[in-house]
């Protein structure tokens, strides 16, 4: 189901994808306009694929994607080796265009109103400060992917924010268990041991060839499993001011063993085989690669 919901995005972007010069005549003497194929997209297909929550809404334009975005971050840091515009307003307009367009906006018609062409890097700004949308960053940082590629890499890439998102949970957890003076090694060997069983975290370790904790190298699936279990145990623990952490650690261990069961019945994979080789730290450092290697690339883009 997830993964068609993916498909879904995919096929509408690809069908919203333009391009400057797509109703050029070609000429003996080709103009700018005509020699110019930078890709965009428009605001009110973004806003129709994603939703105002992730796009903001277009009585915003262009400050909805000039403020909430790394932009201004990105010009500053451009290197001078490439076309650097004069000024962010000139990098702006180079990336963003107000227009007047027709359009149906949540099923409601619009006539003359406000809209914009993005460009790709524009379009994969507006994605990226949303760390859950890795999916659809993935689409606009690597052009002419397939599905099937971006899906993998997406994939891939999602144990980046599981990892921050499951993160935060522990903390919190962990800051029940040492505000009620718990032993603190003993409160998460419980909580490991109700999510692996019987495989340690040395055993993992061990098996897998790789050192530190072992959270760093967990599967995507097993993250939000874990992040899941935990989640719904803060939650009860936070509605009931009059548990006690013996009962919070219960429920925890109980809801970690429930998150257990249904992924070994909804992937045939149980968490302690859910690992990889490759930690966060370096598949973010990949994931950074990627993008700078992006924005080299399409930065310099211009749409007039």
């Amino acid at each position: 189901m997830l993964s068609q919901s993916k498909q879904n995005i995919f096929s509408a972007l690809e069908q919203a994808k333009h391009r400057v010069n797509e109703n050029a005549t070609p000429s003996l003497f080709p103009t700018d306009t005509e020699l110019n194929d930078t890709e965009y997209w428009l605001f009110s297909d973004l806003h129709n694929i994603f939703g105002s929550s992730y796009t903001g809404t277009a009585r915003e334009l262009p400050i909805n994607i000039t403020e909430q975005t790394s932009m201004f971050n990105d010009f500053e840091k451009m290197p001078h080796t490439l076309e650097r515009p004069k000024n962010f307003f000139e990098f702006c307009n180079n990336h963003i265009v107000c227009i007047k367009n027709d359009y149906s906006l949540d099923s409601d018609k619009k006539l003359n109103a406000p809209d914009a062409r993005i460009t790709r890097y524009a379009c994969w700004a507006l994605m990226k400060q949303h760390p859950n949308r890795i999916f659809s960053q993935l689409y606009f940082m690597m052009p002419d992917i397939s599905f099937k590629n971006l899906y993998n890499a997406s994939y891939k890439f999602s144990r980046i924010y599981q990892r921050s998102e499951m993160g935060i949970v522990d903390m919190i957890a962990n800051g029940i268990a040492y505000r009620n003076h718990a032993d603190m090694r003993a409160f998460n060997r419980a909580l490991h041991r109700a999510f692996f069983y019987s495989a340690s975290a040395d055993k993992i370790r061990d098996f897998y060839k790789i050192s530190g904790s072992v959270f760093n190298y967990m599967g995507t699936q097993s993250l939000l499993a874990r992040r899941l279990a935990l989640r719904r145990a803060i939650d009860r623990y936070d509605a009931n001011p009059q548990m006690s952490f013996d009962t919070f650690l219960n429920t925890a261990c109980v809801e970690l063993g429930n998150e257990r069961t249904k992924m070994i019945s909804r992937t045939n994979r149980a968490p302690e085989h859910d690992i990889s080789r490759t930690s966060i730290s370096n598949l973010t450092t990949e994931l950074k690669k990627l993008e700078h290697a992006f924005k080299q690339k399409f930065m310099p883009q211009k749409l007039r």
